[in-house]
Order: C-alpha cells, then sequence, then structure tokens
C-alpha cells in the first residue's frame, strides 16, 4: 500500500481524520507542503489513532502554525523561532508537532527529485527506520506513504533498526529510546541494532549526555504503559545499575511496580487517578526500601525537581504507619480524613498497591471519591463575619464543623449556622 487514505477512513476517527484533512487544505491555499512523520505514520499503519501529530512542514512551521490558529482560536500555540518549530495542542488534547523541513540544494536535478531528496533527508535524521515514513497531507496527494529507508518492512517483520551504524554515537540518548520503543510496541532490537547497543553502553556514551537530557529522558519511560517491562528490559541490558546507581531491582521491587501497574489500569476513567505525577509514584515504589540517605543522593543524582523530592521523602517517612492505621477494624470518616489528608495522591495510589488486602483500597477509595469532596458549605470568611478572630479557636471551631460535616451529622447551610452558634454559645463567645 503506498496510499494511506483506507486507513485514515479506518483507524482515525472522524474528527481526526476531519481536521487532519483541513490542515492539508490550509497548508494547500497558503503555499505550505505538510507531511505526517514519524510516530503518526507509524502507529497510523499498526492501526492505532495517535493524537499527538508530527508535522514536518516545507516553508516556515512557525508561520503555518499561526496562521492555522486564526482558524482554530481555542487553541494554544509554542513557538520556537530560532529552531524552526511550533506545537498547537487544540483542547481536546489533539497536539499537533511542526518542524520546519531543512532546505537543501541539489545541483541539477529537477523540481519534484529536489523535493524529494530534500524530504528523504529529513527523515533520515530520524531515530529509527519505523519512524522515517512521512505520509502527504495536501489534497494533491493526501495519503501518499514516503518509505525511503523500509520502515514499513521493519514493521511488519517487528523490528526496531538505526538507520546508520553511528546513531547511537551522535545520540547516545536513542539506547533509551529503542528500548522503550521495543517494550511499548512488543517488538524486538534488530540484532545489528543491538550490537552497536552493546558498544555504545560499553564505551559509556551516555555519560556524554547532561544530567538534564539524560533524566528528561528516563521520566518519559515512567509513562510507558508498562514501566516495568522497560525497567527489566534495561536490567537484561546491564544498563538499570547505570541509570540508577544504589538501587535494586530485586523480585520483591518487580512484585510491587506489578501491582501498581493493576492499580493503575483499575483507576483508568477515574479524574484523580489521571492526574497522577507517574515519575513521583514509580520513584517512590523503587525507593520503599532505600534508606533516606541513599534517597537524598539519588535524588540529587536524578536531579529532581524540590516539590517531588518533598513528595518522595513524605512519602517515604509516612506511607508505612499510615498502612497500619488504614488496617485497624474501626476508623471513622473523620478520623479516616485526618489521615489521609496529607498524602500526596501518589502516596495514595503506592499505599492501594501496597496493601495486604482490601480495607485499605476501599477507604482509600471512599476518602478520595467521598470524604475529599465533602466540605462545609460555611467557609472561615463566614466564621470572620461573625466577629471571631483568627486564632486558635477560629480554627477548632472549623475543624469541629468539618467533623460533624464528614460524619453526616448536618447537612445544609442552616445546620451549619446553627451548631456554630450552639459551639460560640459553648465557648462564651457568642458575638453580640
Amino acid at each position: 500500500m503506498t496510499n494511506l487514505l483506507p486507513l485514515f477512513n479506518t483507524v482515525l476517527s472522524k474528527k481526526t481524520h476531519a481536521l487532519i484533512y483541513m490542515l492539508g487544505y490550509w497548508s494547500q491555499k497558503n503555499m505550505f507542503k505538510i507531511y505526517g512523520v514519524g510516530s503518526f505514520v507509524r502507529d497510523l499503519i499498526l492501526g492505532r489513532e495517535n493524537r499527538a501529530v508530527n508535522l514536518l512542514v516545507e516553508g516556515s512551521a512557525v508561520d503555518f502554525a499561526r496562521s492555522l490558529q486564526q482558524m482554530l482560536p481555542a487553541s494554544r500555540l509554542q513557538c520556537n523561532e530560532k529552531y524552526g518549530t511550533a506545537k498547537l495542542s487544540l483542547p481536546d488534547e489533539m497536539v499537533f508537532d511542526m518542524v520546519t523541513a531543512r532546505k537543501e540544494l541539489f545541483a541539477f536535478t529537477d523540481t519534484l527529485s529536489a523535493q524529494q531528496l530534500t524530504l528523504k533527508n529529513n527523515l533520515y535524521n530520524k531515530n529509527f527506520s519505523i519512524n522515517t515514513m512521512a505520509c502527504a497531507l495536501n489534497p494533491l496527494n493526501f495519503g501518499h506513504l514516503y518509505d525511503y529507508f523500509g520502515g514499513r518492512k521493519d514493521l511488519e517483520k517487528g523490528v526496531i533498526r538505526v538507520l546508520y551504524k553511528l546513531s547511537f554515537v551522535d545520540d547516545p540518548l536513542r539506547i533509551l529510546q529503542a528500548v522503550r520503543l521495543e517494550q511499548r510496541l512488543g517488538f524486538k532490537i534488530e540484532e545489528e541494532t543491538a550490537a552497536l547497543l552493546h558498544k555504545a553502553r560499553a564505551r559509556r556514551l551516555l555519560k556524554k549526555i547532561s544530567k538534564e537530557k539524560f533524566y528528561n529522558e528516563i521520566r518519559l519511560i515512567f509513562w510507558e504503559p508498562s514501566p516495568l517491562k522497560v525497567l527489566i528490559r534495561l536490567q537484561e541490558l546491564h544498563l538499570f545499575e547505570k541509570l540508577f546507581p544504589r538501587l535494586v531491582l530485586n523480585s520483591v521491587t518487580k512484585a510491587r511496580l506489578q501491582q501498581l501497574e493493576q492499580v493503575l489500569s483499575q483507576l483508568q476513567g477515574k479524574t484523580w487517578g489521571t492526574r497522577l505525577n507517574r515519575f513521583v509514584l514509580f520513584l517512590s515504589a523503587l525507593f520503599s526500601e532505600m534508606s533516606r540517605h541513599d534517597i537524598q543522593y539519588l535524588s540529587h543524582y536524578m536531579r529532581l525537581k524540590r516539590n517531588e523530592r518533598l513528595k518522595i521523602n513524605f512519602i517515604h517517612q509516612n506511607m508505612r504507619p499510615l498502612l497500619a492505621q488504614l488496617q485497624l477494624p474501626h476508623l471513622g470518616p473523620s478520623h479516616l480524613y485526618q489521615l489521609l489528608k496529607g498524602m500526596p495522591t501518589e502516596g495514595l495510589v503506592l499505599m492501594m498497591a501496597s496493601a495486604p488486602g482490601p480495607r485499605v483500597d476501599e477507604r482509600i477509595l471512599f476518602f478520595q471519591e467521598h470524604l475529599c469532596r465533602k466540605k462545609p458549605v460555611l467557609k472561615m470568611a463566614d466564621l470572620l463575619e461573625k466577629g471571631l478572630k483568627p486564632g486558635p479557636l477560629l480554627n477548632r471551631l472549623f475543624q469541629d464543623l468539618q467533623e460533624a460535616v464528614l460524619e453526616n451529622k448536618i447537612k445544609s447551610r442552616k445546620e451549619e449556622l446553627a451548631f456554630i452558634n450552639i459551639l460560640l454559645e459553648k465557648n462564651n463567645c457568642l458575638s453580640e
């Protein structure tokens, strides 16, 4: 198949198909030429809809994106004029990553040949053959597939292959990208590519990458469908210890990560389960058996952000005591709320994965889905209007009010006001 139009019709949703066709029409009208490239084309052939669409633009990607935003006013645009890139994000989480095609000058060639050579040379910069395919999006040849490096054949064979022998030397981060892509797609790193990867590892090429770039790439591991598979494969390739010094991926840790992935799959569709920092979550799981000193060392070594370090340390120090209390036979709603209100969501999910029985899971779900939403109608400002001054008494009154709401003792603003008045009378401080 040299034209992917049938796949556009069957793989993509009608809305996505229409939007991409509109992009092609707009590019034609404004004298641009655009191609879908990389993971978008790869996933399309695999029968998967990818809502992060990579575009190669002949002309200026920045100018094209700006013109496009006029037609999509609800979109958010980020541009980098120096590098000729643009990112257009739509409200429905559709993203268009655009890059300007590097122009090539070829002597003694006609216009069509020059255009194809330019496209080919731009695609040669991709990391693996299965990411080098391009698909025309302009209306005149919409859907036409350009495959100069055997990407389609490698897709069919299920292999990850670099384009040239110095690929890992030019960009050592491709070592990690190869492993992530291999595990995500269920492919295998091709034999010669594997040999080049082992040579790159032996030469310690990853050491040449700045720590920031290095660990920004590592963060992506934890957004994979199964980070555990990636980590195990890194261990097999003798790379794990280079990424996470002092950390051991033993059977206990693997079992914890497997349980964590199962919990995450159960939480799909729950709003609070989608707002997690997966990097913090999986690192907390990996760090569970480590000493506080080693955690601090790795946190600094991995260039963790301050808020990430604080979360991980809090989870490490408080998870086990909280797990013990959550397994007590009797625990009222207000007590449960007080126990869990300070724990980051990542810690709550990790506790669900670490608990020996269903009781902890049930209580955490009850806390997240019911108690967190149960708040007094009255605000602190309402109590201040009654003449109270900020201080211990005001804080205690509001806490008592909150506990009464959590315990379902009061259910309306009127009942809350009556409750506060009773407390004020008991404390002899009813405003005059």
